[in-house]
């Protein structure tokens, strides 16, 4: 049996749909929603599969302080890889949307505090999406420092050598140590102001400007 593909036509009726569910985020291309708290872009892409008839929809989350060219898949969720056909969209795309408002790790709507924020990536963490991987880490480290929290600062970077200490010899031995990447990510995390100018410059670079915005507590 042939499906059909997915049209622009069909597309635009798609993330409207998905729009309607998540009135917080806005549209930032088809098949793409997001919004933006403090320096994260927290969204859903509905992914289209190869194939072109098919979408997974997926949560995310992006930290504008580590500058890349593109948007990332930080904290990815994609509700057990549950995929939707165009042919039962209508039927199928609501009860999903409940789903992930379920399951989103940093909450779609609302102004937060940081420590909601690092509560989610604590969250996933504890069984990541893929193991080893110190990004998710650095992330709450620099997410404290441009709230300028000393103390969440301190934490996380505890956290993340307790955590990460208890990784495999060989896997620490790739990112240098576990010394030499606590002392990187501590100059990275120098003073929120130039974490901020890093932020405003990813906003203008990746077009996100126009994404509706909530407060971050810090």
């Amino acid at each position: 049996m042939t499906w059909k593909k997915l049209t622009h036509t069909a597309k635009k009726k798609i993330t409207n749909d998905w729009n309607n569910c998540f009135p917080s985020l806005g549209i930032y291309k088809p098949m793409h929603l997001m919004n933006r708290i403090g320096p994260l872009l927290v969204g859903i892409l509905l992914d289209v599969k190869t194939g072109g008839s098919d979408y997974i929809p997926t949560y995310h989350v992006h930290n504008l302080i580590r500058p890349f060219p593109v948007i990332s898949l930080g904290l990815k969720t994609t509700l057990n890889y549950e995929y939707v056909n165009i042919e039962w969209h209508e039927s199928k795309f609501y009860n999903l949307s409940e789903l992930m408002m379920k399951y989103a790790l940093i909450p779609f709507d609302g102004e937060l505090d940081l420590t909601t924020v690092l509560a989610g990536y604590k969250k996933h963490l504890a069984k990541p999406h893929i193991p080893y991987q110190p990004q998710e880490y650095e992330d709450m480290v620099l997410i404290s420092a441009w709230c300028n929290n000393t103390l969440q600062v301190k934490n996380s970077l505890d956290f993340a050598r307790d955590k990460m200490g208890r990784w495999p010899p060989q896997v620490l031995k790739r990112i240098g140590g576990l010394d030499i990447w606590s002392n990187s990510v501590k100059e990275k995390a120098i003073t929120s102001e130039t974490l901020k100018s890093i932020v405003d410059k990813q906003i203008k670079e990746l077009k996100v400007g126009r994404l509706p915005v909530r407060n971050l507590l810090c």
